[in-house]
């Protein structure tokens, strides 16, 4: 059922939108009934951070993060969307492009990079590849394990694929451990274990290490703790990001 999009015929496409107007869906069948089910799971987002995060600053973050949580599990549920579905990027491009091409807008204005120019930086792609990147085993527990993260970690973890693609088991130890970490003051230590991580994959396979991907990632986050801190405080407070 699935249909493509590619790069130059969606910059052809984006030619002929009003730059001042909604830009309109253009699909038709199976895609006119999926548009109506990413619709439902957006407003289902909305309603949740209005009930839930209503005072906080981090909405935009909260309605990729919760927005991206409902996509991820109606794709899988009701069409059985993989990973090699996921890296087509022809997919995204038609998504955003002919089926929900205002609901991009409302949260992307007319950004080309997030319909279709840069791969990761494509929002709907990123917000599936997120919350993939990071599932711990329900809806539920993921958003309490991300929800002080900020947009920035969507970048750093999305946009770091390593040299031979996404180590699922990896990141999602990462994401694991971050989200549990104290604090040592360091608001750049994300992206330096993201950093690391990527330089280290190039030698190591963590699987085969000894302690497996568990030790491998705390070996990670041990690096720039001794490095950042001479001694482990005594009352550590849990590392939190804002934004």
């Amino acid at each position: 059922m699935w249909k493509s999009l590619s790069k130059s015929e969606a910059g052809k496409e984006m030619l002929k939108w009003d730059i001042d107007k909604v830009p309109n869906p253009d699909c038709d069948g199976d895609m006119k009934e999926l548009r109506e089910k990413i619709l439902s799971a957006s407003q289902k987002a909305t309603e949740f951070i209005h009930t839930n995060e209503k005072q906080s600053s981090k909405k935009d973050y909260y309605y990729d993060l919760r927005f991206g949580l409902e996509l991820y599990l109606l794709l899988k549920n009701d069409y059985h969307f993989n990973e090699r579905k996921a890296s087509d990027d022809t997919i995204w491009i038609y998504l955003s492009i002919k089926v929900v091409p205002d609901l991009v807008y409302a949260r992307w204005g007319l950004n080309i990079n997030r319909y279709y120019k840069q791969t990761r930086r494509i929002w709907l792609r990123t917000i599936w590849w997120y919350v993939h990147l990071s599932w711990n085993d329900n809806k539920e527990d993921t958003y309490k394990m991300l929800r002080d993260f900020t947009t920035d970690e969507i970048v750093q973890l999305v946009e770091r694929s390593g040299p031979k693609g996404y180590r699922i088991n990896v990141t999602r130890e990462i994401m694991k451990q971050f989200s549990e970490l104290n604090s040592i003051g360091d608001r750049n230590l994300f992206r330096k274990i993201m950093k690391l991580n990527t330089a280290r994959l190039k030698i190591v396979e963590p699987s085969l290490t000894q302690g497996g991907n568990i030790k491998y990632v705390k070996e990670l986050i041990d690096y720039f703790g001794y490095a950042n801190t001479n001694k482990v405080t005594e009352k550590p407070t849990k590392y939190t990001t804002s934004g």
